[in-house]
């Protein structure tokens, strides 16, 4: 894709470093753990370790605070979507994997290790322009010219 020449790995030791370094003191006033926010908002794994949809005010709601702290925290824990699309880490297909789990599969045991394999993707610059081009080719040569 042209980007991994530039990424820089992140060690998942490195990145939770940082993340202490900059804390809002919000995660220890409600005492939400970064993993925890991982799995109630990106992975949909609820808390008796089954699968559910959950939006931001859902997720506010399970963890008793309000959407804008939730906001503030996947800021904090470099959860953010902006951070997300910036990582090389296939969130879509981790939340298939979750959401697909087979029967016996502990899904928070799943989120572990895939919360690992976040923390240790590379971050990568995305080229807007490029990626709207190949997919308009993708599109045309799929459904043909408008």
């Amino acid at each position: 894709m042209g980007w991994e020449k530039k990424a820089r790995f992140v060690s998942p030791s490195e990145l939770e470093e940082r993340r202490a370094q900059r804390p809002s003191g919000i995660a220890d006033r409600y005492k939400i753990e970064a993993f925890d926010l991982f799995c109630s908002y990106h992975l949909g794994v609820t808390e008796d370790g089954a699968y559910k949809f959950q939006n931001i005010h859902q997720v506010a709601k399970r963890f008793g605070v309000n959407a804008a702290i939730i906001k503030q925290l996947l800021a904090d824990f470099e959860l953010d979507p902006e951070t997300v699309i910036h990582s090389a880490f296939d969130m879509a297909g981790a939340q298939v994997d979750v959401m697909l789990a087979p029967e016996g599969i502990n899904r928070i045991e799943l989120a572990r290790e895939l919360y690992s394999e976040f923390l240790a993707a590379p971050r990568k610059s995305r080229n807007w322009t490029k990626e709207l081009e190949e997919a308009a080719r993708d599109n045309e040569r799929i459904f043909g010219r408008r």
